[in-house]
């Protein structure tokens, strides 16, 4: 009986599992947005230049913004997919 549920998953990691690709499907669609945002950026002038009319330099940030956040989401998928591995639970582990 011991051993049924040393392999067993938390509801802790069974909801980390659930979370990941709904988070990964959240990066990819910000990442989107943000080449979006990035052509939107290089039809008015070349990156890190420095615009004198914010609404055209407001692109520029915003797809930046953005990659950070597909980023910070990626690495927070990152750590709920290792989060949700089942753990070995012994005395010598």
């Amino acid at each position: 009986m011991g051993r049924r549920f040393k392999d067993m998953s938390t509801p802790e990691q069974q909801y980390a599992a659930r979370q990941a690709p709904a988070l990964r499907r959240m990066a990819h669609s910000a990442e989107q947005e943000a080449e979006r945002q990035q052509m939107t950026a290089d039809v008015y002038g070349r990156r890190d230049r420095d615009y004198s009319d914010p609404a055209k330099a407001r692109a520029e940030r915003e797809a930046d913004r953005l990659r950070q956040r597909g980023r910070s989401l990626r690495a927070t998928a990152k750590r709920a997919e290792s989060e949700a591995a089942p753990k070995k639970r012994g005395w010598f582990r």
